[in-house]
């Protein structure tokens, strides 16, 4: 199920793509469809290139309506839209191979002032609720190897404030025959010393039906070691209703940028629970290797890594090999 929905996503995109190369006339010449009203240019070749599109029109015809709603839509702001999709394989002696596949959308409504944005995606679903999306410096769709993935979808709300002090609201659920609601406020503050180090300092507080109250609060330390590198301490940690201690994970990252927009990411973590009977439940290393392929909006990755997990008491720890490979198809205007 992981894979099939986004592989699902491109393929409807390829065959309405391959559709729409044919047949250019719109459902009528006086009210065309919220798809074609979003066009902005001519169909292309490519069956990579359509398929992009279509999905741009797509969401932006979905997001035209919604925006409706609350007053006059516009087609401007709503070719704003922006996400991604990603998809990527990954093998583990411990666990076999593991197929994932994530889209991620975010839009701000104009009618609403842009203080309000409408957030729809495949995620993690505890990461996303509790506020434990770490912020990598290489966006990667294969480093979140112990994940697994769910349907979201809510409205934010960010009031006016400084940028080195964020405070933002979320309300959504997951999409599922039984609903998940959860709110989240999240408070963000950066910490700057001198013009090469900054401390960012992060606090979420939520509520699921499900788990019940909880927080998170995380610390990153980064500091520029030269132009093209860069060294990361980071660490985070949740509590909640639904856990008997504190749920952790830190990590050591050397970020390399190797120019041409390629880099590469070096990493050394733990994990663990300080409620388990198992204390450290995986520790290890691991790398990332991310550039573009033949368009600017296409990336590709590769990882790999070596860990020594343990997830109960009467597992004996052994060492684990990690290969894998992601594929990241940026659409919009501005992707996040």
């Amino acid at each position: 199920m992981h894979a099939r929905t986004a592989f699902a996503i491109l393929l409807l995109s390829a065959i309405l793509a391959t559709g729409c190369a044919g047949r250019q006339q719109p459902a009528t010449a006086a009210e065309p469809s919220l798809r074609e009203a979003c066009r902005e240019g001519p169909v292309e070749e490519s069956l990579l290139d359509n398929s992009r599109r279509v999905l741009e029109e797509t969401f932006c015809g979905a997001t035209l309506w919604f925006d409706g709603l609350f007053g006059q839509p516009d087609i401007e702001n709503a070719r704003q839209v922006s996400g991604r999709v990603e998809l990527s394989t990954i093998y583990t002696e411990a666990d076999g191979t593991q197929p994932r596949a994530r889209l991620r959308l975010k839009y701000d409504l104009p009618n609403l002032e842009r203080r309000v944005n409408l957030f729809l995606g495949r995620d993690d679903r505890d990461d996303f609720v509790q506020g434990r999306q770490e912020g990598f410096a290489i966006r990667s769709s294969v480093f979140g190897v112990e994940t697994q993935d769910r349907w979201l979808a809510g409205l934010g709300y960010s009031p006016p404030g400084r940028w080195k002090d964020r405070l933002d609201f979320r309300v959504g659920a997951r999409l599922s025959t039984a609903p998940e609601v959860f709110v989240q406020s999240r408070l963000r503050r950066n910490l700057f010393l001198g013009d090469r180090s900054v401390w960012r300092l992060r606090e979420t507080v939520f509520y699921e039906n499900r788990d019940g109250f909880g927080s998170t609060t995380s610390a990153d330390f980064d500091h520029v070691l030269r132009r093209t590198l860069l060294f990361r301490w980071g660490t985070v940690g949740t509590v909640s209703e639904a856990t008997d201690g504190l749920d952790w994970r830190s990590a050591t990252v050397l970020y390399q940028n190797l120019g041409s927009r390629s880099a590469l990411a070096y990493e050394l973590f733990l994990r663990g629970s300080t409620g388990d009977d198992v204390e450290v439940r995986e520790y290890g290393a691991r790398s990332v290797y991310r550039r573009p392929l033949n368009r600017e909006w296409l990336y590709g990755e590769l990882i790999g890594g070596y860990t020594w997990p343990r997830e109960s008491i009467d597992e004996q720890r052994e060492g684990s090999v990690l290969v894998g490979f992601g594929l990241e198809l940026l659409f919009g205007r501005n992707p996040y």
